[in-house]
Formats: C-alpha cells, sequence, structure tokens
C-alpha cells in the first residue's frame, strides 16, 4: 500500500535528527517556530513520540545551542596570548549568529542554555586570562564586555533582508534637510552603497572589536 511505503521511508527518530531538525526549524522561522507538534510534524511522527528522546521543548533548544557551540567550536590549538583568543571567541560567535540567528535570541540571557559544548565553550573563552593574576570577578566582566559587543552589533544587523540600508539613511537624511544636519550627511555620503555587503558589516564588527580589545588592553596594563 502507499501509506505502508510511505512509513518505510520515514527515517527512524534519533535524538541527533530530532536535534538537527528542529535547527532547520529555527533557521527558517526562528526560535519560535521550533515546538514540539512542529518538529514532530516535520519528521511525520507524533509530538509524544519525540518525548520518548528529548524531555521538553526547553531541553530541546539546549541540545540545539549546544549542537552549534560544538560547529563553531573556537580553534585547537589555541592561539597564544589574551588577545588572540578572545578575538578568536568573539568573531566565531559572530560567525554563529548569521549562520543561525536564532542563537543570539538563545544565548543573550543572563541564564544560556548550557549544555557540554557551550561548557566547553565557556571554560575556553576564561582559559583566556590565565596567568594574568585576574581576580574571578574580573575575567568574568572583561569577558562578558567582548561577547556583549558582539552581541549587541549583531543585534542591528541579524535581521537586516534589505539591500538599501545606505540609500535609505541617505533618503532619511536628505527630506530632513542635509543643510541642518551636514555631519549625518557627510557620514551617510560616505558609507554609501557599501552598507549593502555582508564584507561592510564585518568590517564594523571587526574595527569595533579592535577598539574593545584595546580597552580591555588598557585595563590589564594599568592595573
Amino acid at each position: 500500500m502507499p501509506g505502508e511505503v510511505a512509513a518505510n521511508k520515514r527515517p527512524s527518530l534519533s535524538l541527533p535528527l530530532i536535534v538537527s531538525t528542529a535547527i532547520g526549524l529555527a533557521d527558517e522561522g526562528g526560535l519560535d517556530a521550533v515546538t514540539m507538534r512542529g518538529v514532530g510534524e516535520r519528521l511525520h511522527a507524533t509530538g509524544m513520540a519525540l518525548y520518548r528522546h528529548v524531555a521538553n521543548r526547553d531541553a530541546l533548544v539546549e541540545l540545539m545551542v549546544d549542537a552549534v557551540a560544538a560547529e563553531y567550536a573556537y580553534p585547537e590549538p589555541r592561539p597564544i596570548g589574551w588577545r588572540a583568543a578572545l578575538e578568536a571567541v568573539a568573531w566565531q560567535d559572530w560567525r554563529s549568529f548569521f549562520a543561525h540567528p536564532w542563537v543570539l535570541h538563545a544565548t543573550a540571557s543572563s541564564r544560556p542554555p548550557m549544555g557540554p559544548n557551550t561548557l566547553a565553550s565557556m571554560e575556553w573563552a576564561l582559559a583566556s586570562f590565565d596567568n594574568l593574576g585576574l581576580a574571578g570577578r574580573e575575567q568574568l566582566f572583561l569577558l562578558g564586555t567582548v561577547v556583549s559587543y558582539g552581541q549587541g552589533l549583531a543585534m542591528t544587523w541579524i535581521h537586516e533582508r534589505h539591500d538599501d540600508t545606505g540609500e535609505w539613511w541617505e533618503s532619511r537624511v536628505m527630506d530632513a534637510g542635509a543643510d541642518r544636519y551636514p555631519r549625518l550627511a557627510a557620514v551617510t555620503a560616505a558609507v554609501g552603497t557599501d552598507s549593502r555587503t555582508r564584507t561592510w558589516i564585518d568590517e564594523e564588527f571587526e574595527f569595533g572589536l579592535q577598539r574593545v580589545l584595546d580597552g580591555v588592553g588598557t585595563y590589564l596594563a594599568n592595573r
């Protein structure tokens, strides 16, 4: 029977398959698109069948975040020096946000999901401060400064779907009166169509990241 053939072609449920399917749903429609029922429907299974593999949606989101943490694991061997290590942390996080925009929503929290790969990433990042004589609070605050910078800028660009951002700014400033806002007019004209490209966004991120790391360096030098 056709129904029996289709059923036989269904992949057997497994935790990795459930997690990868949920990640696909989130990539398409954001974190809100991930429900136990929705994942089950994508897999041609009942939501109840999923509960034999994962306890609930929160546990599923934790597994999803942990899978992305493994995908964007920080490099080994680790870069030499605190600055190169923190730069690697920031860039890997930045890449993960644009590959899986929902990750930003899931992790920009004081209580982020914490699976084993995520915890290993945090441990890796904190090791950037080894042998610098920093107190735990200082390590936490400095790492938070670097990570929060990337999260904040990503939040500005992550859902940007337009390719005319430069023109949008220029038109708004011109409509408001370039003679009234000459500095703003000069800046938007200088950026122009460059702001259409991902290269420009990465350039903005790199520029700001280096200034943040300069600040960390100044703090360490002045302690």
